[in-house]
């Protein structure tokens, strides 16, 4: 009977009968530790200019309702909750990374998920759950497509997330499987995100555009619409049109049985700047603390780096701090120049600092394709040259907060505690919150008190 089912009915198939019972506990302490992080740095994304602009703007266009949006106090309908959530926890660049089709998936999946659990008044099981089944739907959806659909141009955060936001916000909302199937077959075709958004505001604003599509999509399935059941499979469908054929089935085969959320696992990040430049800079500063070096004394940063480092680090010399994002001179330079690399060091100010131009001026990123590994997709090979001619070189592969190299429970909460502050929290509401986050299965609501 299954194989007579489209993919995206097997999906849905899956989602509609999953129960948090079926699932592992590593897999839901791992779904926690990704619910924590982002609340964290979506809460610390209230900073960012965008985030305001974004806000003003569901304001203008969406109905007040009772859905959270995160930090700030008022209340949105869910689509347009998901639609702020999205961008603001995208907006510092400090949220998680999947190399599961090489996305951002809880940007994208947990404001949908958070939405639509309390549109329906769900409890902090149900959103539990349909967090793990949207995650597990993106990352499947990231194996159906393989690596091809990101290195064609296609932003995989969007253009896979909406399937994982729209399986959320159905398992949240308890829709039928066929209701189900429906919500994905519509967020797939309004899928889309274009790599050239590196850099710029149009990043975080499509991974909410993503999350609210999802969210968008379960309502409208939920009120009697129907979408075509081959949205995957039909010559103008997505494999067709947006990933020239390639497909691996893989990923919808083993639903339940290989856990994306903990094998390949989700990476954490230690900076707020993309996950590409995070070996270099974590490597470089490591090459300084062992060989008992100062900034002063380094005449040259030489980064090697693999294609998918090159491909993302696209900016020398930033303008701003969407660019400075994906700079690897700039993320390297203000290392040397202030010995960290937090959310305090992205500022304008650092942009025209002309002890971090002069780091930077040292940095150079040189392309390495042997250097490509699944393992490390994004690791860093760094030699510095010193004033005294000597050559200190290193490798670093899977920098902290990698699957392999994870970041323990304590630093993510402390992550947590260090974001909440940035966003205007008190040390006790934050403290509060984290212990609401940590045991979410056992609350009687997904309502997130801020």
């Amino acid at each position: 009977m299954i194989d007579s089912l489209s993919l995206v009915e097997r999906i849905a198939s899956w989602s509609h009968l999953l129960d948090l019972s079926d699932v592992p506990d590593d897999v839901n302490k791992a779904a926690k530790r990704c619910i924590i992080d982002f609340i964290g740095v979506a809460i610390a994304g209230v900073s960012c200019p965008q985030s305001r602009h974004i806000y003003d703007y569901a304001k203008q266009t969406y109905a007040p309702g009772f859905a959270t949006i995160l930090g700030f106090s008022d209340r949105l309908s869910p689509v347009g909750a998901a639609l702020i959530n999205g961008t603001v926890g995208h907006a510092l660049d400090f949220d998680d990374t999947s190399y599961t089709g090489i996305m951002h998936g809880s940007t994208v999946v947990l404001p949908a998920a958070l939405a639509a659990a309390e549109f329906a008044n769900a409890d902090g099981r149900r959103f539990l759950e349909s967090y793990v089944v949207g995650a597990e739907v993106a990352y499947a959806v990231g194996l159906l497509c393989t690596t091809n659909h990101y290195y064609k141009g296609w932003w995989a955060t969007a253009t896979l997330g909406a399937f994982g936001a729209a399986a959320a916000a159905s398992k949240a909302m308890e829709l039928s499987e066929l209701q189900t199937t429906i919500a994905l077959s519509l967020a797939g075709i309004q899928a889309c995100g274009l790599k050239v958004l590196l850099g710029t505001d149009a990043k975080p604003y499509l991974a909410g555009r993503a999350a609210a599509i999802g969210v968008e999509a379960a309502l409208l399935a939920s009120n009697g619409y129907n979408a075509p059941s081959a949205i995957f499979e039909d010559k103008y469908g997505f494999i067709q049109v947006l990933n020239d054929g390639v497909v691996n089935n893989d990923g919808i085969d083993k639903l339940g049985i290989d856990w994306r959320l903990i094998n390949p696992g989700i990476f954490f990040k230690q900076y707020p700047v993309c996950s590409a430049a995070h070996a270099a800079v974590e490597l470089t500063q490591h090459l300084l603390e062992k060989n008992e070096l100062q900034s002063k004394s380094i005449q040259k940063v030489i980064c090697e780096v693999p294609p998918l480092v090159a491909l993302s680090l696209i900016y020398d010399k930033p303008n701003n701090l969407e660019e400075a994002r994906f700079s690897l001179p700039f993320a390297v330079g203000t290392m040397l120049a202030s010995g960290q690399l937090g959310i305090e060091n992205l500022t304008n100010e650092a942009l025209v600092n002309r002890r971090i131009q002069m780091e930077m001026s040292k940095v150079e990123m040189r392309r390495i394709d042997s250097l490509q590994d699944t393992k490390a997709p994004e690791c860093a090979r760094i030699t510095l040259l010193t004033d005294d001619d000597r050559e200190l070189t290193g490798y670093l592969g899977e920098p902290m907060g990698m699957p392999s190299n994870p970041m323990s429970d304590d630093q993510i909460h402390d992550k947590f505690m260090r974001c909440t502050a940035v966003g205007g929290m008190l040390s006790d509401q934050s403290t509060t919150l984290l212990k609401h986050l940590a045991t979410i299965e056992l609350a009687s609501s997904a309502f997130i008190a801020l």
